[in-house]
């Protein structure tokens, strides 16, 4: 039963670590979409500003996930296992 656990353990912290370096990989262009979103926000006629006020919203939701998931791969790769949201 230890060696099964162990096992699901490591499988875990490899998947943390895989995930984290995913999310590492999108966030640039998230934060890039980000800026897009968040400069022409205003600058749009009203009903398409609707449109950049969700997209904002939705891309600040991405982003914040994203940093979770670096943090969580970076602790796994640390040797630690951070509890899930």
């Amino acid at each position: 039963m230890e060696d099964y656990q162990a096992e699901l353990q490591r499988q875990i912290r490899l998947g943390d670590i895989a995930t984290g370096e995913a999310a590492g990989a999108c966030l640039p262009g998230l934060l890039r979409r980000l800026r897009h979103h968040e400069a022409r926000a205003s600058a749009v006629p009203y009903p398409f500003r609707l449109y950049h006020l969700w997209r904002r919203n939705s891309l600040r939701r991405q982003v914040a996930d994203a940093r979770w998931h670096v943090e969580q791969g970076r602790a796994a790769r640390m040797g630690e296992l951070a509890s899930r949201r």
